[in-house]
């Protein structure tokens, strides 16, 4: 060696060096320790399920070029702007696996020009591109149609706080995935300029591969036989409205003939719930009734010819008239929301004290268990109720959680107890959440056994894609579908026609069978149609009878 040259002496260290770089290599791409992530989607080409407005576009794939825009200007060239319609999907191939510890995706909200956050981005991967799995549904921070200036929010998973979703190593902090798909819901105008998808080659030692989760509606066997669950209110209404009889309760159990004849089982299953105390005296489902209020509803409830009497009796009557002596309705029954506002609700637990549900009064701890105190007094009176009350032809199937939305996290936390209230009775807890509430897609982890989503399309002027929107939504969260509908449908053209596009929707988007459904249709919408002299309204009833059965054939609205 000692009488090695100069370029001899080089070439060895050069040789040396380039094992040790091979060296190196091979380890980062074996351990992952030495990896930090990077932006892997940095200057990378994606796939757009709908293009931008043409007012502001997609500026030669703007999303991944780094660039964002502190200003908050919608105007500028960094922003893409997407308007309403159906979900958008933001499609990344990363070219071959990846260990994927981080994804963010940047949105601004100016409400005074009509730009509003996504009320959820959800986040998947994927290694084929096909089938994905599920990261995240990220709700968000800030609240939707809030005045003021221009804001912005990053909607963000990290695989080291927020998890991983995986069945195989459950110490792991990355996903692995060759693609990934970033998909939000433009209420008005959504407005995004950057998206950052962070991790390392390879296979990382903390990563793991992400079950697939096929996309899929709600199913019967999850809603303790519901298929069609029909709302019936029987809060205040000035006119009595909320007051059910028997013989207006049957067309709705029951598909009855323009004679009001039973000739088929219709809905199979009932959910009485109420919005508003005795008078208009507080809401049931925002928490400003008090505990008078919740006793008044539990009395005309329960009373001995109440709202339960006069659906049993309907269904016994029924029962014999359809040969079915056995058949039973199945019954859901509302859980008021407790809300924040009231220190003076009612004593609930007989301590002579007035439980205050006022944070900014009581303490935090102390109000959130006051809550929790008006929940479980209820579900103990309503169970004593129920027992005592001995109907022969109602199951009690569940109970409903009114408020259609989690704002926070004390309400999550509340929503959870409930659940076990209701668990330990073995029953089931369904929800309804309206299509911009807060959590509607984490039924599952609020502890609900089924979720059905509201569209608002039959209320809002939004345009026809709404309904499959919702519908994809549906699939994606695991829920069920609320068809809406109210009076107007029997008397306005433009809202008979929503009502068709709603049944028509059912077979567009596969929702018409074997998938858990809730029916919202004001107070007495089927009623009238039922018992209406105009073929053309009565029609409307029939496609109700026929859309339950599976046999409804697309109308032209």
């Amino acid at each position: 060696m000692r009488f090695m040259g100069n370029i001899g002496r080089k070439l060895l260290f050069l040789g040396l060096a380039g094992m040790m770089l091979t060296m190196n290599a091979s380890m980062v791409k074996a351990g992952g320790d030495q990896a930090q992530p990077r932006n892997l989607v940095a200057g990378l080409t994606y796939t757009l399920s709908e293009n931008p407005e043409d007012n502001y576009p997609d500026r030669n794939d703007e999303l991944t070029d780094g660039v964002y825009d502190p200003s908050l200007t919608f105007t500028s060239p960094a922003w893409q702007g997407h308007l309403r319609g159906k979900v958008r999907e933001v499609v990344f191939d990363l070219g071959e696996l990846k260990s994927i510890s981080e994804v963010k995706a940047h949105f601004m909200q100016h409400s005074e020009v009509g730009i509003f956050y996504p009320n959820t981005v959800s986040m998947y991967v994927s290694m084929d591109g096909e089938h994905w799995g599920t990261l995240a549904h990220i709700n968000t921070k800030i609240p939707i149609w809030e005045p003021g200036p221009a804001t912005d929010q990053f909607y963000q998973w990290n695989g080291e706080t927020d998890g991983v979703p995986s069945n195989g190593n459950p110490h792991a902090v990355m996903a692995q995935a060759r693609y990934v798909k970033v998909t939000f819901v433009a209420g008005t105008f959504a407005f995004l300029d950057e998206i950052e998808v962070l991790g390392v080659d390879g296979k990382d030692k903390k990563s793991a591969k992400i079950s697939v989760d096929e996309p899929a509606y709600a199913q019967a066997e999850t809603t303790g036989g519901i298929n069609n669950l029909v709302l019936l209110y029987n809060g205040w209404y000035d006119h009595g409205e909320g007051d059910w009889t028997k013989e207006n309760i049957v067309p709705y159990i029951s598909y009855v003939d323009p004679n009001g004849q039973p000739k088929d089982w219709l809905y199979d299953g009932v959910l009485y719930l109420g919005l508003w105390g005795e008078h208009w005296s507080g809401s049931y489902e925002t928490g400003t009734a008090n505990l008078t209020n919740w006793k008044w509803y539990l009395d005309k409830t329960f009373a001995p010819e109440g709202n339960l009497k006069q659906l049993d009796e309907a269904t016994k009557e029924t029962a014999v008239k359809l040969g079915d002596r056995k058949h039973k309705t199945k019954v859901v029954l509302m859980i008021p929301n407790p809300g924040k506002s009231l220190s003076d609700f009612g004593d609930v637990d007989g301590d002579g004290i007035s439980e205050n549900m006022v944070s900014a009064e009581v303490g935090n701890e102390a109000a959130f268990a006051n809550r929790k105190k008006a929940v479980e007094w209820y579900m103990n009176e309503l169970r004593k109720r129920w027992s005592s009350a001995g109907y022969s032809h109602l199951e009690l199937a569940g109970m409903y959680w009114v408020a259609e939305g989690a704002d926070d996290e004390d309400d999550r936390n509340l929503i959870q107890y409930a659940s076990q209230l209701v668990h330990k009775e073995k029953k089931r807890f369904y929800w309804i959440p309206y299509f911009f509430g807060n959590q509607n897609y984490a039924g599952k982890q609020l502890g609900f056994d089924v979720a059905a989503l509201q569209p608002n399309y039959f209320f809002d002027e939004v345009p026809i894609e709404r309904i499959e929107t919702a519908a994809t939504l549906a699939k994606q969260y695991h829920m069920g579908v609320e068809m809406e509908f109210d009076e107007r449908m029997n008397t306005d053209p433009s809202f008979r026609q929503k009502y068709i596009e709603y049944l028509n929707g059912g077979i567009d988007y596969g929702y018409m069978k074997n998938v858990f459904k809730a029916y919202y249709q004001g107070n007495t919408a089927l009623l009238d149609s039922a018992r209406s002299q105009d073929p053309a309204v009565r029609q409307l009833y029939d496609f109700m009878y026929q859309f339950i059965k599976g046999t409804y054939v697309k109308q032209t609205p």
